[in-house]
């Protein structure tokens, strides 16, 4: 029977679903964890899609009608990013977002519509501590792998953080996420069995969530162990409670949560940078949601506005230009910049409602008394604290941004409706009707447009694990000079996954660096269609004024080659305003790329040039001397929260920056002020002076 098939397809799709997102990775495409991404999209499409069919099959929609009051919150949240993502100003970035979120609402749906029983809750619970055992088992295998038998991880990745073990996540804090998640689960699994392999696999979580040595996982870990004492307590020992159990309970857990605390504390200070990239990141983030701050700018859109307003400071703390972050390290702050106070106000919404139904759920199981009630009543404890946990975690992380993470948050909110959902038919609140209010010809054609809609889906989302693919082979043959091949798959991965902002960067780079006949066009028309995805992407700005700049050097040979051929005037002519177009040009995205990044040595090297090669030495000393004046800036407001000597992290840039300037200054002739200029370099960086030192130019 049709209906029994797809009954069986979406449970088995959702605990398959949860376990291979776990434990899958794939080393072969450009991002290891692009097989999960596939997986949600592929899989969570699928059973979705199986869900609605099997409604449209039985025609009964009583459960979700009758449950309004549940699924209401869960609509309101995917009709917020549905009206962000129409009023986006970047549908393609936008869109990945959007997919999720209508994911991640789906399974909600399919959970309290098809686990409503036990044997399915159960079952879902079981995956899930298969997937735990993997990925710790894995997990346990980098830490010998680092600090006893190295090679014993066979993977290329190892030890890709040090003595931070990742698992089959890619990401220490990504992994961490998954155990905090599961630790109260598998707790409270095992308060209720007395089981010793769950006490085991518990204890083997913490140890793995020490050893990711994510300060976000043990704040989340602490905060966790905290919702579940204090929810045991007041919950489970309410009858018992007394005097000697609250302080007993009291000090066992000021006792623990210490020990975690001074744990962060330490970490922090031996880390000091992770704590002020956060602050940095969180002060920009904070402007820009005061941009559009009761409707937001768009789900998704964080990582294609942020360069626009990311603080200098980040720069000295990365030590990198080339990447830049893709979220604000806290996901409340980019609910809100994304879709405003609307957008947040229902989020935040949804999660009061979580924790007050978890809460009564609980409360409902421990007053039946019932032995068969135990089971939900412990799942209820653990998920709950698992909410609290991952909650907390991230707002200071990013986690919730990437599937391995976000699917874990939906899947605690779905148990925990669910399970009220299963409450109140034990509790005959509800019945169902079996009334089928489809005819047999409507009901096949609404399925035919469903199956259709959602192949359609699954297909397209699936090329994007073949455009990562593509990717990593188009970055070997860059590196690789052949630029045909990396150009051709470029090209490609464009079609598979026209939202990939990163192979237009690249593609436009392969261009320049190639730089044959025509290439210049090519790759301005690359750039184009970049910064329609992402106006100021990375260091796009910065390759745009490279690109001029070698194009004004052709153009200027062949202004030579035309004046020595004695070509006519009219030809002269239009050749000089071509290059004072292109001069023009590259000046001006020199002078972009450093409002975007004014930390970067090489643009003010660059600009420098092109003022000096066209005999405007005094512009080409305020572009050195800007670069070194730049950190005294950041002493000063707006910048001036969290205040450090800047430019000792970056001393021998700065030292390379005076032998530029003291080269430029004995091109024209101050040989006092190349002298002093000098001088700097070396006392700043030593290792940096040149064999041809300035005195020697000078005939000392």
């Amino acid at each position: 029977m049709l209906k029994n098939k797809l009954q069986n397809i979406v449970t088995y799709g959702v605990v398959a679903l949860y376990f291979f997102i776990a434990v899958s990775f794939y080393l072969g495409t450009y991002d290891s964890a692009q097989i999960k991404i596939t997986i949600f999209h592929v899989g969570g499409l699928f059973v979705i899609m199986s869900w609605l069919l099997l409604k449209l099959e039985e025609g009964n929609l009583s459960l979700l009608k009758k449950n309004f009051i549940y699924i209401f919150p869960l609509l309101l949240f995917l009709c917020s990013g549905l009206a962000s993502f129409a009023c986006s100003p970047f549908k393609l970035a936008s869109l990945n977002d959007f997919i999720k979120r209508i994911i991640y609402c789906g399974i909600v749906f399919v959970l309290i519509d098809q686990f409503s029983k036990d044997e399915k809750i159960f079952k879902l619970k079981n995956w899930l501590l298969a997937a735990t055992v993997v990925v710790c088992f894995y997990g346990i295998v980098q830490i010998l792998d680092y600090y006893v038998m190295p090679g014993l991880d066979p993977f290329m990745w190892r030890q890709a953080f040090g003595n931070r073990i990742m698992s089959t996540f890619g990401n220490p804090n990504f992994f961490g996420d998954f155990l905090i998640v599961m630790s109260p689960i598998v707790l409270a699994l095992c308060m209720y069995k007395k089981n010793v392999f769950l006490f085991f696999l518990w204890l083997i979580i913490v140890f793995c969530i020490y050893n990711t040595v994510s300060k976000g996982a043990w704040l989340g870990f602490a905060f966790g162990i905290f919702v579940f004492a204090i929810t045991y307590v007041f919950i489970f020992l309410r009858n018992k409670l007394n005097k000697k159990i609250i302080i007993i309970a009291s000090i066992s857990l000021l006792f623990v949560t210490s020990i975690i605390g001074v744990g962060i504390y330490r970490k922090t200070l031996e880390r000091a940078d992770s704590a002020s990239f956060r602050v940095f990141t969180w002060l920009s983030t904070w402007e820009m949601i005061n941009t559009h701050p009761f409707f937001g700018t768009g789900v998704g859109t964080f990582y294609v506005t942020y360069p626009a307003w990311r603080r200098p400071q980040i720069f000295f703390i990365e030590g990198k230009h080339n990447t830049e972050s893709d979220h604000p390290e806290s996901e409340y702050l980019e609910v809100w910049y994304e879709e405003g106070l609307v957008g947040i106000s229902v989020f935040l919404t949804l999660i009061i409602l979580i924790f007050v139904v978890g809460y009564k759920n609980m409360v409902f199981l421990r007053s039946r008394k019932n032995v068969t009630d135990l089971p939900l009543l412990y799942i209820q404890l653990g998920i709950i604290s698992a909410f609290a946990a991952q909650l907390v975690h991230d707002t200071v992380c990013v986690s919730l941004r990437f599937v391995s993470s976000g699917v874990m948050l939906w899947l605690v909110i779905g148990l925990t409706l669910t399970i009220a959902v299963r409450l109140r038919i034990l509790n005959k609140e509800i019945d169902f009707e079996e009334v089928n209010f489809l005819r047999k010809p409507v009901k096949i054609l609404l399925q035919l447009v469903v199956l259709t809609i959602f192949l359609i889906a699954i297909v397209f989302t699936s090329r994007f694990f073949i455009a990562d693919s593509l990717h990593s082979k188009a970055i070997f043959f860059s590196r690789n000079a052949n630029y045909a091949d990396a150009i051709a798959t470029y090209d490609k991965i464009s079609k598979y996954n026209p939202s990939f902002i990163m192979s237009w960067y690249f593609k436009a780079s392969a261009y320049i660096e190639r730089g044959k006949a025509g290439d210049i066009l090519k790759a301005e028309q690359t750039l184009k269609n970049l910064w329609e995805l992402a106006p100021n992407y990375v260091q796009s700005k910065y390759i745009a004024g490279t690109m001029y700049q070698k194009k004004l050097s052709k153009e200027v040979e062949l202004l030579n080659k035309y004046i020595t051929e004695k070509k006519p005037p009219n030809i002269i002519d239009s050749q000089r305003k071509e290059i004072a177009e292109t001069f023009n040009n590259a000046v001006k995205y020199y002078k972009q790329y450093i409002e975007i990044d004014p930390i970067y040595p090489q643009t003010y090297y660059s600009l420098a040039s092109l003022y000096a090669n066209v005999g405007n030495f005094d512009e080409a000393e305020k572009v050195l001397k800007s670069h070194l004046e730049y950190p005294e800036n950041l002493q000063t407001p707006p910048h001036n929260f969290w205040v450090e000597d800047w430019a000792y992290r970056r001393s021998r840039e700065y030292s390379q920056t005076y032998m530029h300037l003291s080269s430029l200054y004995t091109h024209i002739g101050k040989f006092e002020d190349a002298k002093k200029a000098y001088n700097k370099t070396s006392a700043l960086n030593p290792f940096n002076l040149n064999d041809k030192i300035i005195i020697d130019k000078q005939g000392k």
